[in-house]
């Protein structure tokens, strides 16, 4: 989906928005989609309670234990 973004975007997108997606991908900014996806799936098997209602990055400190290794 994303390469389509960058692809054809610039003919319906707002310009600053599709260059977003265009600079993400040119720095290398880019996630794979399993690893954030195992962060989430194994959140919602296994979140302690103190994140209860916290809203976290997939990235951050409090979930680094719920990363792929």
């Amino acid at each position: 989906m994303q390469r389509t973004l960058r692809l054809m975007g610039n003919t319906s997108m707002d310009k600053s928005d599709h260059q977003m997606f265009v600079d993400a991908f040119n720095q290398g900014k880019l996630v794979n989609p399993e690893d954030c996806g195992h962060v989430i799936a194994t959140l919602a098997l296994r979140a302690p309670r103190e994140l209860s209602g916290q809203f976290v990055s997939w990235d951050s400190e409090e979930c680094r234990a719920f990363r792929r290794l």
